[in-house]
């Protein structure tokens, strides 16, 4: 059983969020797990991560390791128990149920948030919402249902909570067409390398053409009584983190460190040119840059602590020192750049 949240009431509605990029290896999960905890356990926000990535990095970096064998293993499957996770929110859709009514969150001490922990079984809906996604487009009710899993259960969870995140793989796949039509807000992780900047271009196009399908098939529905409540604004783009490039002694690091120097130098008009549409030309979208901290990051997965409070002494502490700084400066971008695209409004 997932131990009980800690869930109090807040009268505003949750700023949901999704991090992606279409371009694995940028920090996306390490960058989600530890901004939440900076919010939380210093600006006294009340956060939810959704691990929506079949390959639970996040998952396994939360959870203590007792309490990670206890929520995957612990069940009983002759019995026809299920661990409680990410799965059995989609799970009853697939079986013709409707929505599950019950969330699956827990609450992780270590870093001050709430957690629906993430599946690998969550691969196996990417065909049933990948098939409901046709029948959505053209307004059938059941592929309207399915393509707004999450957006269903942002409406159960919202009112308890200040931030709602959600980790992502890196594909644009079924599922995450999901969340970025369920989500108001996308934060973008990158390396400073040409593939990510290429990736940008590619998130742009899907995200407009997704939102015109989904309206279309919204005000087309054959039974518009029974669809779904959808009331959002058209996806908005909170900013891009870049990670610093990591010098080398090998022969040719000059060489590498020149290329980085150029696309960095690049890369804020590539964003614009691509994510533009997203954000409003006031706005700074680059929310900051995580250095390379040695071996902190390691550490802290090892632990399951958040780098910003990692329990170790030595040279850990002048790194731990340089994680705070990163993650308030990037959290104080992160607010300024939210009040400012909540007053486009």
């Amino acid at each position: 059983m997932a131990k009980p949240a800690r869930r109090q009431k807040s009268s505003k509605q949750a700023k949901t969020i999704c991090f992606f990029n279409n371009k694995g290896g940028v920090g996306k999960t390490t960058l989600v797990a530890n901004l939440a905890a900076e919010l939380a356990l210093n600006h006294n926000k009340k956060v939810l991560i959704i691990d929506a990535d079949p390959q639970c990095n996040l998952s396994q970096y939360v959870l203590p390791d007792d309490d990670f064998i206890n929520a995957y293993y612990a069940g009983d499957a002759e019995k026809g128990a299920e661990p409680e996770t990410i799965f059995s929110v989609i799970r009853p859709l697939s079986l013709g149920k409707g929505y599950n009514t019950s969330l699956p969150i827990r609450h992780i001490n270590q870093f001050g948030v709430d957690v629906i922990i993430g599946d690998p079984r969550l691969a196996l809906q990417e065909d049933l919402l990948a098939q409901d996604w046709r029948e959505a487009k053209a307004g059938g009710i059941r592929g309207l249902r399915t393509t707004l899993v999450f957006h269903n259960v942002i409406l159960q969870a919202r009112k308890d909570y200040d931030y709602i995140f959600f980790d992502m793989g890196p594909s644009l796949g079924a599922i995450n067409r999901a969340i970025l039509l369920a989500v108001d807000y996308f934060v973008v992780p990158m390396a400073i390398d040409i593939f990510s900047s290429w990736a940008l271009k590619n998130i742009g196009e899907a995200v407009k053409l997704w939102e015109k399908d989904l309206a279309y098939g919204l005000s087309n529905s054959e039974f518009p009584s029974e669809v779904p409540s959808f009331l959002k604004s058209n996806l908005k783009f909170i900013g891009y983190v870049t990670q610093q490039h990591k010098e080398r002694s090998r022969d040719g690091s000059a060489r590498i460190v020149e290329a980085y120097e150029v696309i960095s130098k690049k890369l804020p008009a590539v964003v614009k040119q691509q994510l533009g549409f997203f954000y409003p030309s006031s706005m700074n979208p680059h929310l900051g840059e995580i250095k390379h901290l040695a071996s902190l990051a390691p550490k802290s997965q090892t632990l399951h602590q958040p780098m910003i409070s990692v329990k170790a002494k030595g040279s850990f502490t002048v790194s731990r020192k340089q994680a705070r700084e990163i993650y308030q400066a990037l959290a104080l971008r992160f607010f300024e750049n939210l009040e400012l695209l909540a007053a486009q409004k």
